[in-house]
């Protein structure tokens, strides 16, 4: 299987800048809060109060003992209660069909990086990263949830001062599969998979764009699990073609093997 990641031309470019022995390409992965707008991973989040409460429902636990409302963010933050730690995500679609259509800006080119499946997650199990499937049944996720429910529900509480669970409780793990994997149905289409791994605030940088002050981290993947570079409209643009292929043997990358596209002779 491939999984296909769309990025900017100029991501692409940035992501080969340092010198190293052996080519090594980059990506900035950014924090998932910044990733993607709030309304998505507050949805899945939604789902797993909506199965905290049905739980609650079933044991007769009353309102005021209901965890169903405790915050899960510290104040004036994305940053998970509990353990001090930053959730990073980067997108994959297994079709081209499935790639968002948000169009570039007009100054803007973009390339589609085609990677291995099987290399990918073998890197990703080595690295103590994760490689999920984003789910969209939305009655199926919240019975998962409460039924986790019967083992985790006791292992956490919070009162005004203190919220309590830690990075390797399950509870957490609930936590970050609602934010990381859970998707309205409406976008069942893309069938996205996400790469994800944790880092705390004072391991990464920082960037400011588009109004917003970014976490992000430069993430190595290796050149094994990539099969392809794609530059959307390459045939319209054969000087950009061109000097891409010659970019990528300035950083001893062979265009023959990973460019997609031939260029006619004139």
């Amino acid at each position: 299987m491939e999984l296909y990641h769309p990025l900017s031309f100029a991501s692409f470019i940035n992501g080969w800048a340092n010198d190293t022995p052996s080519p090594e390409f980059c990506l900035p992965v950014v924090q998932l809060m910044h990733a993607v707008p709030e309304e998505q991973y507050m949805y899945g989040l939604s789902l797993l109060r909506r199965a905290i409460g049905l739980y609650e429902e079933k044991r007769g636990i009353p309102a005021a003992e209901s965890k169903r409302d405790m915050p899960f963010f510290r104040e004036h933050s994305r940053l998970l209660v509990g353990p001090e730690i930053e959730l990073y995500m980067l997108p994959f679609y297994p079709q081209t069909s499935s790639l968002p259509s948000d169009p570039p800006a007009s100054d803007e080119n973009r390339i589609t990086l085609v990677f291995d499946y099987e290399a990918l997650a073998a890197h990703c199990l080595s690295e103590n990263m994760f490689l999920v499937r984003c789910k969209y049944e939305e009655e199926q996720i919240v019975r998962t949830f409460t039924a986790q429910m019967e083992q985790e529900y006791d292992k956490f509480f919070y009162n005004d001062e203190h919220t309590g669970f830690t990075r390797d409780s399950r509870f957490f793990s609930m936590l970050c599969n609602a934010v990381l994997e859970v998707r309205e149905a409406a976008y069942a289409s893309q069938e996205e998979w996400r790469l994800a791994f944790f880092k705390s605030p004072e391991e990464v940088d920082y960037r400011y764009a588009g109004g917003d002050l970014q976490p992000y981290f430069n993430l190595s993947l290796p050149l094994t699990a990539l099969r392809q570079i794609r530059l959307e409209e390459y045939k319209e643009k054969p000087l950009l073609f061109g000097a891409l292929a010659g970019f990528l043997k300035s950083k001893g990358v062979s265009p023959d093997r990973y460019l997609e596209g031939r260029l006619e002779e004139d």
